[in-house]
């Protein structure tokens, strides 16, 4: 209030709240409220000063991401990327499929592939863990009436029309140039082309897909431009897994010595018992986090799964894998949601691993968790 004079500090306010200073009316609070209630009482009038995180967020909003991202978040031609069209943060698809903790990280740690520089303090940016919170707070106050679903100046003339065009200029960043994959899975797996019908993929693509990075492209492109770019996708060549041939069976002697006779049998039921359990790190493990994983736990920092090396030795719980120790390695117990501290991952609304999934790394980690 305007009768009401400002204070140098917070312990001189907690003063005069307590002692009633040098007012007249105010009665002495601390003859009746407690020195917890006095602190919560002085926390609360200087919240109420600072203004609410929607407040907050709305001002560091404006000074750092409006530029980029439009005053209501409708996006636009990226000033950092000639030619680049920003997609809208203030639709409800966007907020819809990504949760909290999703666009605290995406603020705190950048987007470099997309010229989004970091934020976070920690990544060298100009924002604490509270101003970051608050920018949050102010995108999620979207969700509730979405300002927007099309960014006014991207107009969908100036995007490259052909399907190989689009393909180069969005979809390369996650499928790879050439269509085999990286943070997104390969479009040339016959495994992909055989599941996917055409109208699979246009509605793909035209919807995006809940559980990963991908957006919504029919909010952008037209639906002739995605027709041709799934056209392109289907001319991409299809890569069946090379077949591995079994080897031919080799003459063995048939022992006759009753010790030799069980030593075999004993070995080959040990082999018995092992087909199957052999777990590749290449093969099984890594594609799992390059779909999965990697576009969080890649190159911006903490835990990276990149590569075998950084699996095993990188972030700030290293190591998050104890070889022949599934139950105690804090990978299997994020995965599992099992772990006491901090979110299961992924984080939702994003759906988790599978069993199977789960199964296969628990498998490696309780073999040694091999290089292989």
């Amino acid at each position: 209030g305007e009768r009401i004079p400002a204070s140098n500090s917070v312990d001189e306010a907690r003063e005069i709240i307590a002692t009633g200073g040098s007012h007249e009316t105010m009665p002495v609070w601390g003859e009746v409220l407690t020195d917890e209630q006095i602190d919560a009482l002085v926390d609360y009038t200087l919240e109420a000063a600072r203004g609410t995180p929607i407040e907050i967020g709305q001002e560091l909003y404006t000074e750092n991401c409006a530029s980029c991202h439009g005053d209501l978040g409708e996006g636009g031609e990226n000033p950092a990327r000639p030619g680049d069209i920003i997609a809208p943060i203030s639709t409800a698809e966007y907020l819809k499929t990504r949760d909290d903790v999703t666009l605290r990280n995406i603020i705190a740690q950048g987007q470099p592939n997309f010229g989004m520089s970091p934020f976070g303090a920690s990544y060298g940016g100009p924002l604490d863990d509270e101003q970051i919170d608050a920018l949050v707070a102010f995108i999620r106050s979207w969700e509730s009436d979405p300002p927007v679903e099309l960014p006014p100046e991207a107009k969908t003339e100036t995007l490259a029309l052909s399907g190989f065009e689009i393909y180069s200029e969005i979809c390369a960043q996650c499928h790879g140039p050439s269509g085999r994959g990286g943070s997104g899975p390969s479009l040339r797996a016959a495994t992909f082309r055989n599941n996917n019908t055409s109208e699979d993929i246009f509605q793909t693509v035209s919807d995006g897909h809940e559980a990963t990075q991908m957006i919504a492209w029919g909010s952008i492109l037209t639906s002739e431009q995605i027709r041709s770019l799934v056209e392109y996708i289907e001319d991409l060549p299809i890569e069946e897994e090379p077949e591995k041939e079994a080897p031919a069976p080799e003459e063995e002697e048939i022992p006759t010595d009753p010790d030799e006779v069980e030593a075999q049998e004993a070995e080959e039921e040990a082999e018995e018992e092992a087909v199957g359990e052999v777990v590749s790190f290449s093969e099984d493990i890594m594609p799992i986090m390059e779909f999965r994983c990697i576009d969080c736990h890649g190159s911006d920092g903490g835990w990276d799964a990149a590569t075998y090396e950084l699996f095993m030795n990188s972030g700030d719980n290293a190591p998050v894998v104890i070889p022949g120790e599934p139950d105690n390695s804090l990978l299997v117990q994020k995965l599992k949601a099992t772990h006491d501290e901090g979110d299961p991952m992924p984080p939702p609304p994003i759906r988790p691993l599978s069993e199977a999934q789960i199964q296969l790394i628990v498998d490696w980690i309780a073999a040694g968790a091999p290089d292989n």
